[in-house]
């Protein structure tokens, strides 16, 4: 990138000063000296993107005693699963922008709901004017127009990017930001530059902006306009060019923050430009690694050293494999098996040792907490660590000797229950690279293929593998597989919760674009590590907290949203399926009951809605310790322990384990209910030391941060996670479009033709989901048809929208077919041949199979009831600029 000049303050020296827009922030001085004395509080800000007046506060950590005693409504707060902090309008924000970690002042319930009424009057007129175009559009399209249920109208009330929000519910949390503790580290953001400055309504900025700037308007309606310098813009973009700034100072005298100028994407439309704005707009780090972090590495070539070698459990003649995908190149996990003289078994997780490379206080270190994970986009991945590191000295590539933290269990077969645990530092050698379809296979009956390169090690150097080394491979698949199964189903009896969304898979060709487009599949091979995988989280967390109860970064899942839930729930019920929502496990025996699998299909899909997203914490932030909870999996404690080449959160685990091995050994202090007491003989006997402590009393102050310096990791590990989870998401719809789009185009057709499922009736749409594509969102009844009232056709005729009626989860529509002109045979015949194209991409259940859409009979008025979970046909059409997807309702309609 080339050199960027930085933006200039907005007010010479001479200037006199000017008023101010915003309140001071408060000192950093005084801002401890009032959340020590209770009178602040700190969490993340949250800025509602289709409300951007709205913002809420999450607090990040339990409020204390002090300041439940200062504040009576902060009694009972729980992190993560009661009520955020509500902070109405721009002022009360004062200059806070998305995840930025800010100290705030809580006001009275009184001023709250007076500043929140005065916010709705505004939103609710725009609502109001919203509502009054929609109800034009529908009285143009139909003839009649049936009174709404009064529970139909009341469901939409919740949702005010659809209906006026008049009634919706009163915050119960109301404060104002004082302060931004820790800014948001992602301040690039992508957008458009004007030579139009913002038009002003607030006196108070009216003389506050230079003509020397321009203005920038990000894509994401939760970012200010921000104002750069002309100067700073070598050659000023065209209006559609989306272009890169990075947010600076904003001044309390500004209604607008300054902002750099980076570079200029383009325009939108092609592949590349669209991914780099989405690496960009989602704070994806592409630049190579710099020299100062190269040198943290190890040379290369690289060996264990002896000193390692010797303080280390040699598990190197092991029978050690990993299971992974075939292109995967970053190995991270490897797992063994062996059978016991007692008739239990040996398992073992093993994870490549990271931390052992990336040392603490090192620039290595520093860009990794940065990255803080790699992300997966369709046609590569940027990693957190440099490529030596990450597919080389670190990945357990099969036939070379590799550092490992291992985690080992005494099993007994019968019913997977863990007899006893054992955490150490090992150096193992794998035998093989699984996929998962080779581990399929052998679960299937079959043998590991000929052609599949197997190694072993014989004590002295690595050898091809003998047959009975690629037996024994195979048994521990089996075990694996076995044991697996036990331990899901003991999961999910005991409690546990899974929800499956689609996942979409693609091929590229050469030049990268997609030519194929299919649904991810589960299969055992999968579970059967996942099962391992988690048990190994569970384990390690344990073993973190049980050592450092005040300095452990586990992972938790809050319930999910009470209200969201609720309605759901209601939703479902009109449908006969009553969903119990006492806790993780009587949701997951609801869906298991549902025998119908697109039924159970669709309920999971609307389930996801209401579920939070699960978030790293540190223990010292979080007061009750039953607020650790992991919702989903039903687990007390849980961390991420098993992916350190791609995840900055499993190395902080890593070094705290290794912490504890060196304080404690392979035994805890104090016995904890979730580590079995029983030490196994069948464990390795060597010692446990770190190796870059040098006494025990050194091992926390070396290994572990500060409490605080936990609760700020785990705080950028959330960040960083949610934004790779965007990008990886904004990628996958990118390709999807541009899939798609090919499609339609070979066709010349404006779509392809899909089979939906109806999630949800509302008085102005339906909402639905597409099991092909993973696509749902509402097909609103007022953008159901064109202008004259029609819609897509897979017929030939053309289907007009005559009239609808709104019930309790129920829509009826009644439609015409308008007569073909018998004048005009050329006109005929076209809309013959579009009808034929359309056919020819109908897709069905059974994946990318052609089907006939016939006309339901000859007659030309046809009445449809649309419920929850009845199946229709839809035109999905892409939209390249920018990449998103239209729906639309197609006839003749699929219904059975």
């Amino acid at each position: 990138m080339r050199a960027v000049t930085p933006a200039k303050p907005l007010h010479g020296s001479q200037s006199p000063a000017p008023r101010k827009v915003f309140a001071e922030h408060y000192p950093p001085k005084k801002v401890t000296a009032l959340m020590d004395a209770g009178l602040l509080v700190r969490g993340v800000m949250r800025i509602n993107p289709k409300n951007p007046t709205d913002a809420y506060v999450s607090l990040d950590e339990s409020p204390s005693p002090l300041a439940q005693r200062k504040n009576p409504e902060l009694q009972g707060y729980v992190v993560g699963n009661s009520s955020d902090i509500y902070i109405c309008g721009k002022d009360s924000r004062n200059r806070a922008i998305n995840n930025d970690v800010v100290a705030v002042k809580l006001l009275t319930r009184k001023a709250g709901r007076q500043l929140y009424k005065a916010n709705r009057m505004g939103y609710d007129k725009r609502m109001d004017k919203i509502t009054a175009q929609r109800r034009a559009r529908l009285d143009r399209m139909a003839d009649n127009v049936k009174t709404v249920n009064a529970e139909a109208a009341s469901d939409d009330a919740a949702e005010p990017q659809t209906s006026n929000d008049s009634g919706a519910r009163m915050p119960e949390l109301f404060g104002v930001v004082v302060a931004i503790i820790t800014p948001n580290s992602d301040r690039v953001f992508v957008g458009t530059l004007s030579n139009r400055l913002p038009a002003h309504r607030d006196s108070r900025a009216s003389d506050n902006i230079p003509l020397d700037m321009l203005q920038f308007k990000p894509l994401d309606p939760a970012v200010p306009l921000m104002l750069v310098p002309k100067d700073s813009v070598p050659e000023i973009p065209h209006h559609k060019d989306i272009c890169a700034v990075r947010m600076e100072l904003w001044p309390e005298t500004s209604k607008y923050p300054m902002a750099t100028y980076l570079k200029c994407l383009g325009q939108r439309g092609s592949v590349e430009i669209e991914t780099e704005l989405i690496l960009e707009e989602n704070g994806v780090s592409t630049e190579p690694f710099p020299p100062t972090v190269l040198r943290s590495l190890p040379k290369t070539p690289w060996k264990i050293p002896a000193t390692e070698l010797k303080s280390r459990t040699d598990l190197r003649t092991a029978c050690i494999f990993t299971i992974d995908p075939p292109t995967a190149r970053d190995l991270d996990d490897a797992v063994s098996c062996q059978l016991l003289s007692n008739g239990n078994v040996l398992i073992g997780v093993h994870i490549a040792d990271v931390s052992f490379f990336v040392r603490p206080h090192t620039a290595l270190d520093r860009m990794a907490k940065q990255r803080a994970t790699t992300t997966y986009m369709v046609q590569r991945a940027y990693p957190m660590l440099p490529a030596v590191l990450c597919e080389d000295l670190c990945s357990l590539n099969p036939g070379v000797d590799r550092l490992a933290f291992s985690v080992m269990w005494e099993i007994e077969p019968e019913s997977a229950t863990v007899c006893s645990t054992w955490f150490g530092r090992t150096v193992i050698s794998s035998a093989c690279k699984l996929s998962y379809d080779d581990a399929q296979h052998v679960i299937d009956g079959g043998h590991l293929a000929d052609s599949l390169a197997c190694f072993e090690h014989t004590g002295v150097r690595v050898a091809p593998a003998s047959q009975q080394r690629r037996s024994d491979i195979e048994a521990s698949v089996l075990w694996f597989f076995r044991l697996s199964k036990i331990m899901r189903k003991r999961r999910f009896d005991e409690g546990a919760l899974s929800l499956h969304s689609v996942r979409l898979s693609f091929d590229l060709d050469d030049n990268g674009q997609p030519i194929g487009c299919r649904t991810y599949d589960i299969k055992d091979s999968n579970r059967l590590i996942e099962e391992f995988m988690l048990l190994a989280n569970m384990s390690v967390a344990a073993r973190i907290e049980a050592c450092f109860p005040d300095a452990a970064l586990l992972r938790r899942h809050s319930p999910p949203l009470e209200r969201r839930l609720d309605e759901v729930c209601r939703q479902l019920s009109h449908s006969g399926i009553d969903i119990d929502t006492q806790s993780a496990g009587a949701i997951s025996r609801s869906i298991q009951d549902i025998s119908d699998p697109a039924i159970r299909y669709t309920v999971e899909e609307m389930l996801i809605s209401p579920m939070q997203r699960a978030a790293y914490f540190s223990t010292h932030a979080v007061a009750d310790r039953n607020d650790y909870r992991h919702y989903a999996l039903n687990a007390p404690l849980y961390t991420h322990f098993t992916s350190p080449i791609r995840r900055y959160a499993d190395v902080v685990v890593h070094r705290t384990l290794e912490a504890s091995l060196a304080v404690y050994g392979n035994h805890v202090a104090a016995e904890h209910p979730l580590l079995p007491p029983y030490f196994s003989p069948y464990f390795p006997q060597t010692a446990a030391a770190g190796s870059l402590t040098t006494s025990v009393n050194d091992a926390r102050a070396v290994l572990i941060p500060k409490p605080e310096a936990i609760a700020g990791i785990a705080h950028q590990c959330n960040l960083r996670k949610d934004a790779a989870k965007k990008a990886q998401e904004a990628s996958s719809t990118l390709f999807l479009v541009n899939y798609l789009t090919a499609a339609a185009l070979r066709m010349d057709t404006p779509g392809v033709i899909t089979q939906a499922i109806v999630t949800k009736v509302k008085e102005n749409g339906i909402s639905f989901v597409t099991p092909m594509f993973g696509v749902d969102g509402i097909i609103y009844m007022d953008r159901m048809a064109d202008r004259k009232g029609q819609v897509v056709s897979t017929d030939g005729r053309k289907w007009k929208l005559n009239m609808w009626s709104v019930k309790p989860a129920s829509v009826t529509l009644v439609w015409k077919a308008v007569p073909q002109s018998s004048t005009n045979p050329k006109a005929s015949d076209s809309e013959h041949q579009l009808a034929n194209m359309l056919s020819a991409l109908v897709i069905d259940d059974t994946r990318h199979s052609v089907v006939e859409l016939g006309c339901n009979g000859t007659t030309e008025t046809i009445t449809q009831t649309l419920r929850i979970f009845d199946k229709i046909s839809v035109c999905i059409i892409p939209e390249t600029s920018p990449p998103s997807v239209t729906v639309k309702l197609a006839m003749p309609y699929i219904n059975n």
